[in-house]
């Protein structure tokens, strides 16, 4: 039996009916074979919290916060949804050692002590996504006439062909039942690898690397030829984002779930190192901006330090995504790239025009795959609460935020697009992803 993830607040009697409602149903042989999540984005309302109307089987249940005055989080009737992630131990072949306890990573499952701060381990500390042989399978429909708003399903199986599980297509193609997302900022060890462990202070962070070299770092986990690890990728932001609205019931990540690192010095040295939120759980944020925020059991999903994901860029305001290594997406690219010549991007899928000033995020536009900004002139509390930036030319994609950045502005949908993939610097930083073999 999974341990019950322990904040202190118990499973509503709703989700508890709700959930034996589905048990008979699926016992019955209901037409049904599982749950869809539900929620509707309304671009035209500026309140964050009234922009998201649940759908499906979301429609009645509570929203999950962060209580900063009693420092708990709050989970409504998300706390047993059959997304979450489980930390554990990852060895460098994509399996897992062992599973931590997930309020105290400094515990193995079974309460003896773990190797969450040992980088001489054979593998990084990581968030497993699939439980119970359940995928997570979304599908967007934008609104019609209007694709910045739009209709979001989140499933535990294929409910029909629009359905896609894009993270769990790993790099050879296949449809794996996990993929893995790191629990802390990316560190480089004595051999230049790049690692997600605890422990780590800011020095030891990964920093001052061309895109290009924090893709090899990550690379050097790989055990053999096989290509399993590589840095973060658009796909797996992607549905993290979207199970953060779907539980937040809201479009303001600060205020569901902490500020995050923020407004502090221009110097590294304002970074925190790895570990800070070992022991609160699997959601834990402060409203202060000097703090840590925790989000899937993983650490700075936002702030501390910008982070350069894969899959992600723009030329000429154009923002082009991919969502698999592949060519599974529709994409005719083979693998990602870390190219400066937008050519070589030519393979990859069109998205949102992006806006040509710096401001907050007010419209997102969607298609069957994601999301990203296509308006500007909200502020840090109406709209989409998070900023925009961007530089003409041909950019590469960092998201979240750094320690340096203005208090208001970092979140989870914070995207810039104002650097090049040769630029390096202290406050951008980069994390393993692995998808396994099998």
């Amino acid at each position: 039996m999974p341990k019950m993830l322990n904040n202190d607040v118990y499973q509503t009697e709703e989700a508890k009916t709700r959930q034996t409602l589905r048990e008979i149903r699926d016992a019955l042989g209901g037409s049904e074979k599982g749950t869809i999540f539900g929620f509707h984005i309304d671009s035209s309302e500026s309140d964050p919290a009234a922009a998201v109307t649940y759908l499906a089987d979301a429609v009645g249940m509570t929203p999950a916060h962060m209580d900063f005055t009693n420092g708990k989080f709050l989970w409504g009737s998300w706390r047993d949804a059959f997304f979450h992630p489980r930390p554990c131990m990852l060895k460098y072949d994509g399996t897992v050692d062992y599973y931590l306890d997930p309020d105290n990573y400094a515990k193995k499952w079974d309460g003896s002590a773990s190797d969450v701060a040992d980088d001489t381990y054979g593998g990084n500390a990581m968030m497993e996504w699939g439980q119970g042989g359940k995928k997570i399978w979304y599908k967007i429909v934008p609104d019609t006439d209007d694709n910045t708003s739009a209709s979001v399903y989140i499933a535990d199986y294929q409910v029909d062909e629009d359905y896609h599980a894009w993270s769990f297509i790993n790099n050879q193609g296949i449809l794996v039942d996990h993929f893995y997302t790191p629990i802390y900022n990316g560190s480089l060890d004595s051999n230049g690898k790049l690692r997600s462990i605890s422990g780590k202070t800011y020095s030891a962070l990964c920093q001052g690397k061309t895109s290009a070299q924090e893709v090899a770092a990550a690379e050097l986990n790989n055990p053999s030829t096989d290509k399993l690890w590589y840095t973060e990728v658009y796909a797996d932001v992607t549905i993290i984002n979207l199970l953060l609205i779907l539980m937040a019931k809201s479009l303001d990540m600060q205020t569901a779930f902490g500020t995050g690192r923020c407004g502090q010095s221009s110097a590294a040295s304002s970074m925190l190192g790895t570990g800070t939120l070992d022991d609160k759980g699997q959601f834990f944020g402060y409203s202060a901006n000097t703090g840590a925020v925790k989000v899937f059991g993983m650490e700075n999903w936002w702030g501390n330090q910008w982070r350069r994901y894969a899959g992600h860029i723009m030329n000429n305001y154009v923002q082009k995504y991919k969502m698999t290594r592949g060519r599974q997406d529709g994409s005719t690219a083979d693998d990602y790239s870390q190219s400066s010549t937008a050519a070589d991007y030519s393979g990859y899928l069109t998205g949102a025009t992006g806006p040509s000033t710096n401001d907050f995020a007010k419209k997102m536009q969607f298609d069957e795959n994601g999301f990203q900004t296509s308006e500007v002139g909200g502020t840090s509390a109406t709209y989409w609460c998070d900023y925009w930036y961007q530089y003409s030319g041909f950019r590469y994609a960092v998201r979240g935020g750094s320690c340096g950045t203005s208090a208001g502005s970092v979140g989870a949908f914070f995207v810039a697009l104002d650097s090049t993939p040769p630029y390096a610097a202290w406050t951008i930083g980069a994390a393993p992803s692995c998808k396994p073999l099998s």
